[in-house]
């Protein structure tokens, strides 16, 4: 039974995707240079949605708030570690986790340097959100042209996921 739920928690990674085509690793997260300024704004903005989370009597509210801060204090002062990415001709291996091109619908590249520079793996369940992969210095044309082998690409994409947008915006990855 103990086997049977890690393979379901944690997905075994084939031993052989077939040849590899693309290789490379992405930071799991960028640190970002905050001032001082940055930190006030975000303390106030916590203390008042305390206060009213307080005043509502919504108890998880603060829970959720109290923990969210405490992730981002201590994410601050941990360095990001490496994630590899492998695209071989039966899926993508991100991390240990493997997506074998069946399970997915498309693919587009946003490729605006240096800002947006990511590969978006669209899943065909409804379930699933897009996924974004930075691509760092990877050739987006020469990947494009491999991934159309097995995948559509969507063309009709042509902007980042809001989330990424807006987190890049406010500071927090």
């Amino acid at each position: 039974m103990k086997t049977f739920l890690q393979n379901l928690v944690s997905p075994q990674v084939p031993d052989d995707i077939g040849e590899v085509h693309v290789q490379w690793t992405f930071p799991e997260y960028i640190q970002r240079a905050r001032s001082k300024t940055w930190y006030f704004v975000v303390i106030v903005l916590v203390g008042l949605a305390l206060l009213y989370s307080i005043w509502t009597m919504n108890i998880l509210f603060a829970v959720i708030l109290v923990l969210g801060t405490f992730i981002i204090i201590f994410q601050s002062f941990q360095a990001p570690r490496n994630v590899p990415v492998v695209v071989g001709q039966d899926g993508v291996i991100l991390d240990k986790t493997y997506y074998p091109y069946k399970i997915l619908k498309s693919f587009w590249i946003i490729y605006e340097p240096p800002e947006a520079k990511y590969l978006y793996l669209n899943f065909k369940t409804t379930i699933r959100k897009n996924m974004p992969i930075p691509l760092n210095d990877v050739n987006p044309i020469k990947l494009r042209e491999m991934l159309l082998n097995y995948i559509e690409e969507d063309i009709e994409k042509d902007d980042e996921d809001f989330d990424e947008t807006f987190s890049r915006m406010i500071n927090i990855h």
